[in-house]
């Protein structure tokens, strides 16, 4: 009876330290960025500010992040809407812009990125993973030579279904639905079903 009151003891401190260890870290998480007080943070989502501007990353009223947000050293932006929703394991990397509309759904396992990461060539691509594992995150795009980006917009209304890629450069148009495991690499109209057929391209490097 004794060994059953203690180990019950021992289960509800440790459920509290895990609750105010959780709470330290979503109350830090809210320092890197600025989320609205209504939005959600769960416990698997993640932020990752390398460049340190809370203004870097915004979320607004009545969102709900499972995912992680994630900009790079030497700059990007991600910008959420109210209303939104992004899924469990989706990761959202910017090192340009990243602007999502309100009452956006993004599902789980879903990847946008607005830039290249890495050189398409060799010797710059070898350079940079270098320069990580030395130095840190490149500080500048002059620490990137090769590296491109352009901003994506996600307007309002738009859902992207589990498992979607989208690269940089693109605009998806308010109220659009993005059909499972497709990859959106040019704009996408407004009020349309996206669906795309994946055809190998096997092409030399430029």
């Amino acid at each position: 009876m004794k060994t059953n009151l203690i180990d019950g003891l021992i289960f509800q401190w440790l459920a509290r330290y895990e609750t105010f260890k959780e709470a330290r870290r979503q109350e830090s998480l809210r320092r890197l960025s600025k989320i609205a007080p209504t939005a959600r943070i769960d416990a698997e989502a993640d932020i990752q500010n390398i460049l340190g501007d809370p203004l870097a990353i915004t979320m607004g009223e009545n969102s709900y992040l499972r995912g992680r947000l994630i900009t790079y050293g030497h700059g990007g932006q991600i910008h959420i809407g109210d209303w939104c929703y992004i899924g469990a394991r989706s990761e959202i990397w910017s090192m340009n812009s990243i602007t999502i509309g309100n009452r956006v759904l993004i599902a789980h396992d879903v990847n946008i990125h607005d830039g290249d990461a890495h050189s398409k060539d060799a010797d710059e691509r070898h350079r940079h993973y270098r320069h990580i594992l030395e130095k840190g995150h490149p500080r500048s795009a002059q620490e990137m030579p090769g590296v491109k980006s352009a901003p994506i917009v996600i307007e309002d209304d738009v859902w992207i279904s589990f498992g979607v890629t989208v690269l940089k450069g693109v605009r998806i148009g308010k109220g659009s639905v993005i059909a499972a495991n497709s990859f959106v690499t040019h704009d996408v109209p407004p009020g349309v079903v996206y669906r795309c057929q994946i055809t190998p391209i096997i092409e030399a490097i430029k």
